[in-house]
């Protein structure tokens, strides 16, 4: 006998060779029957046994590998359910990004609106008190301004004068003869 679990009681050695049967009519008190009979009877419900260990054998294979398809399906549904809390869990990530980074935007403009805010009134202030303490006052400013452009004029006619006066006292040079300025640019080179 196998150690298979669906294996018959009864194997093709459990199956006397010879044919006691009683001696009525029924085959009752007969003698034995032929020996080709019995070995014939014998080998057909030996190779019934092993017909049947045979698909005992297929069945149990059959069911290991509906087990393995069982397996693998139930591997494949855990992955598709892992990928589907894998997306729902980055949509969810990502929308709390999002939903953080608009905060976010938020608050720096508020910020910087307060920090513009803040930057202006000193500036004004800055502004105010430097007109506040300015030293010289508009009306003095204004005189200043016109003394300025009254030296300006005088001063614009003195160089004027200068030049004029620059220009007489400079000799006329005879194109023929060497100028002044080389024949005193020779002297001072002694």
């Amino acid at each position: 006998m196998s150690a298979n679990p669906f294996d018959p009681v009864f194997g093709p050695s459990s199956f006397p060779h010879e044919d006691v049967r009683p001696a009525n009519g029924n085959g009752v008190g007969q003698g034995p029957q032929e020996p080709a009979t019995v070995e014939s009877t014998s080998s057909e419900l030996g190779a019934i046994a092993g017909a049947i260990e045979e698909l005992q054998t297929r069945l149990a294979q059959a069911n290991d590998q509906l087990h393995q398809v069982a397996v693998v399906q139930t591997t494949e549904y855990e992955i598709g359910r892992l990928f589907v809390e894998a997306q729902r869990f980055s949509e969810a990530s990502l929308s709390k990004l999002e939903m953080r980074i608009q905060e976010i935007l938020v608050e720096a403009e508020a910020k910087a609106a307060e920090i513009l805010r803040e930057a202006t009134e000193e500036a004004v202030e800055i502004r105010r008190q430097a007109q506040q303490s300015s030293a010289i006052p508009n009306r003095t400013a204004q005189e200043l301004q016109s003394a300025i452009v009254g030296f300006a004029s005088v001063n614009s006619e003195l160089v004027k004068e200068l030049s004029v006066l620059n220009d007489m006292l400079t000799p006329a040079v005879d194109p023929r003869s060497p100028s002044l300025g080389q024949s005193f640019g020779t002297m001072d080179s002694r």
